[in-house]
C-alpha cells in the first residue's frame, strides 16, 4: 500500500492532460504548416522525424515526467508490515557469597568487589521488562531483595555488604539455593499470571567449593523447576590472606590464621561450582576474565534469550526517489527522441 505525505501536490496531475491538449494543438499545428509549405516525403527525408506518431510520443514522454515529478514531490511512501520477534523477560536471582574468603584481596579491589562488578554488568544489559533478586550467604542465606524491575534497589545493598565488618565464616551453596528457590516462590504467589510467560536463571557467585555438603536436594528442586544455574568462579589459583575482622573503612583488624599463628590463604576451588552448574543445565565461567563474564551475559541476556512472540510493527519506505528516477528517463527521451 502506498501513501503520499504531500497530498495537496497531487492536484497538479489535473494539470497534465491540458498540457496535452496544447501539446496535440502544437503538433496538429506543425504538421500542417509542413503540408501546405513542402513536399512532406522530401521533408521526412532530410528530418530527423521519421514517422508520424513522433511528436505524440514525445508528448507522452513529456506529460510522463511530469506526472513523475509531481508524484515525487508528493513524497510517497510504501506501507508495510515487519515481524519483530519480542523476547522472553528473564528474572535473573544472583547469589552472592559473602564469606570471609571473598575479602581478600588477590583481584582489584577484591573477590566480593569484583562479584559486584559482574552484576552491574548484567544490570546494564537487563531489558526494561527484566527482574533481578539479590540473595548473600555464608553459613546461612538471607533474601536481600525480591525480584525487582529497579537494580538500584540491588546496588544500594552493595553498600551495606562492603561495610561489613566481621562476615560470617561457611560457604552453604544450599542454603543459596533454598533461598533462590524462595524468591520464586513469593513471585508465584504475588503474580500467579506470570509463571511460564518469563524466564528464570539462578546465577551463584563464590570462590570457593561448598563445605556443608547440603546442595543436592535444593539443586533437584531448581532442576525440577526447569531453572537454569549459572555459576561464577573468583579467585587466584596462589590465593590471598583474607580477614576475619575488618574496621569500618575495611581495613583488616584480624586475618585468619592456623593454630600456630600462620596466616591462612584462601585459592580459587571451582569443583562444586563446575558441578552445580553442569547438573543444571547451565554454565561455569571465571570471574575474572571479562571476555568469560560479556559470553556470559550473552548467553543469559542476549543469544540465549528464548522468544516470547512476534509483533507487527508498520514499515514505512520512501518511494520518491524511485518515481523522480523514472521522471528524469522520460525527460531524457522525450529530449534526445
Amino acid at each position: 500500500m502506498m501513501e503520499f505525505i504531500y497530498p495537496r501536490y497531487l492536484w497538479l496531475l489535473l494539470a497534465i492532460p491540458a498540457v496535452l491538449l496544447f501539446w496535440g494543438v502544437g503538433v496538429w499545428h506543425h504538421r500542417r504548416m509542413r503540408l501546405r509549405f513542402g513536399n512532406i516525403e522530401n521533408l521526412e527525408e532530410i528530418s530527423r522525424v521519421s514517422w508520424g506518431g513522433h511528436g505524440w510520443l514525445q508528448g507522452v514522454l513529456f506529460a510522463a515526467s511530469l506526472a513523475g515529478m509531481i508524484l515525487g514531490l508528493a513524497y510517497p511512501q510504501m506501507l508495510g508490515r515487519e515481524l519483530r520477534p519480542v523476547p522472553m523477560p528473564t528474572d535473573v536471582i544472583f547469589m552472592l557469597d559473602i564469606s570471609p574468603s571473598m575479602f581478600a584481596k588477590d583481584m582489584d579491589p577484591s573477590r566480593l568487589g569484583r562479584a559486584q562488578q559482574v552484576i552491574q554488568q548484567f544490570i546494564l544489559n537487563k531489558l526494561p521488562d527484566d527482574r533481578y533478586s539479590l540473595v548473600s550467604f555464608n553459613f546461612n542465606s538471607i533474601v536481600l531483595s525480591y525480584l525487582t524491575r529497579d537494580p538500584q534497589s540491588i546496588l544500594v545493598y552493595f553498600d551495606f555488604l562492603n561495610q561489613t565488618e566481621e562476615p560470617g565464616i561457611g560457604t552453604n551453596m544450599g542454603a543459596a539455593l533454598v533461598s533462590g528457590v524462595r524468591v520464586m516462590q513469593a513471585d508465584e504467589q504475588v503474580n500467579p499470571g506470570t509463571v511460564g510467560k518469563r524466564r528464570r536463571v539462578l546465577i551463584l557467585i563464590s570462590d570457593g567449593d561448598d563445605n556443608i555438603g547440603q546442595w543436592q536436594e535444593p539443586l533437584a528442586e531448581v532442576m525440577g523447576r526447569r531453572v537454569k544455574v549459572y555459576t561464577f568462579g573468583l579467585g587466584t589459583a596462589t590465593g590471598a590472606y583474607f580477614p576475619l575482622v575488618m574496621a569500618p573503612g575495611g581495613e583488616v583488624v584480624k586475618y585468619a590464621t592456623t593454630m600456630t599463628g600462620e596466616r591462612l590463604k584462601s585459592k580459587a576451588q571451582a569443583r562444586t561450582l563446575r558441578d552445580l552448574a553442569e547438573r543444571a543445565g547451565g554454565r561455569f565461567f571465571r570471574g575474572e576474565d571479562n571476555r568469560q563474564v560479556q559470553a556470559a551475559i550473552d548467553e543469559i541476556l542476549i543469544s540465549g534469550r528464548p522468544v516470547a512472540g512476534y509483533q507487527a510493527n508498520p514499515t514505512r519506505q520512501d518511494v520518491f526517489f524511485y518515481f523522480l528516477s523514472a521522471a528524469f528517463l522520460c525527460l531524457l527521451g522525450a529530449i534526445f527522441l
